[in-house]
């Protein structure tokens, strides 16, 4: 499973003015605590995890997923 970078979707995620809450409940996650550990790089996050994010976000996953490699480079 791919690790995102979680500093990456937080900040979309506050642009849009969405709570952990927010989000996760539109992706689907039961609590805001999954959503969390993922921003947090906490709990690796699925394909799937990573579609809803990403399409709830506006952005493609492969955006989060590079954002993630030049992070973990520098």
């Amino acid at each position: 499973m791919p690790r995102t970078n979680g500093v990456q979707i937080r900040q979309r995620r506050q642009e849009r003015g969405l709570t952990t809450a927010e989000l996760a409940a539109r992706v689907g996650f039961t609590n805001a605590g999954s959503m969390r550990n993922i921003e947090n790089r906490d709990d690796p996050a699925t394909m799937i995890k990573l579609y809803r994010i990403a399409r709830e976000l506006g952005v493609t996953v492969d955006e989060i997923i590079a954002n993630d490699a030049s992070t973990s480079e520098a």
